[in-house]
């Protein structure tokens, strides 16, 4: 599901700015997370304070912030090549969850942590490590930021998941989100004219990538953690190339190829050790 709003947002991202794009998609979402909501618990809708601040945070990183720098991001760069920086979220949760729980992090672990770093600064540089810093465009910075929004939501939600369901805490982030996101988007232009196609992203974006993609992800991180669960996001490059290729006829470039078995292997011995 995840890997699919790589292709999905990179088409709408060339039509929509980066907070409308992203108003339209969890107004989609808010259709069917009502809903579900309000037939399988209606206290859903009941927080207290404490919890309001909490999901607060969540919206406030996992769906505002994640969806301005994810927007921006693929404005500029190739949907495969935004999906590999992305995948460094497994490591940052490593690091956060580390630092709270005052554990010391595995020489397996840190092998990984370091074989990620290479793959991404393989990525950046587009291949010639040399040239880092002159690689390293506006699209890439934007990029970064939705692993770094991603992991303060994986950390923070570790805490909302213990007064809230999954499907609670998933549904207010995304009411509290989209009220951050439509503060935002009146002071974008709006297009003039709208291919069917963005529509369909924009659809697939708020039902996959929101709805189904979000519980789902809330379900693992109650069951088994937010370590293990944002290992899985090592998956999400793999099928993000795949798509890229099949759907936007994107070219993978070798160096894409090299960075990904680095990122990917080093994900896989954080969360196998």
């Amino acid at each position: 599901m995840w890997g699919g709003t790589f292709i999905a947002t990179k088409m709408a991202a060339q039509t929509f700015g980066s907070f409308t794009g992203a108003s339209f998609r969890y107004a989609v979402a808010l259709l069917f997370l009502l809903p579900m909501a309000w037939l399988k618990d209606k206290k859903t809708f009941n927080l207290n304070r404490k919890q309001f601040f909490q999901l607060l945070v969540l919206g406030l990183t996992g769906i505002f912030g994640y969806s301005y720098f994810f927007f921006n991001g693929l404005r500029l760069v190739e949907a495969s090549h935004g999906a590999l920086i992305v995948a460094l979220n497994p490591v940052l949760v490593l690091i956060m969850t580390s630092i709270r729980d005052k554990k010391r992090i595995g020489a397996i672990k840190i092998i990984g942590m370091f074989l990620s770093i290479i793959g991404l600064v393989v990525v950046i540089s587009r291949g010639n490590i040399g040239d880092l810093l002159s690689g390293f465009s506006w699209g890439d910075a934007f990029m970064l930021g939705c692993p770094i929004c991603w992991a303060l939501y994986t950390f923070y939600a570790g805490d909302a998941l213990k007064t809230t369901t999954p499907l609670q805490a998933s549904t207010w982030a995304t009411i509290l989100g989209f009220c951050l996101l439509t503060l935002c988007a009146p002071f974008e232009p709006f297009p003039t004219q709208i291919n069917p196609l963005v529509w369909l992203a924009i659809a697939y974006l708020g039902i996959c990538g929101t709805v189904l993609g979000f519980v789902w992800y809330y379900e693992g991180i109650s069951k088994i953690g937010a370590v293990k669960t944002s290992a899985f996001n090592n998956l999400i490059p793999v099928f993000a190339m795949i798509l890229s290729i099949l759907i936007l006829g994107e070219h993978i470039e070798t160096y894409a190829m090299a960075g990904s078995v680095f990122v990917i292997g080093g994900v896989f011995l954080i969360n196998r050790f």
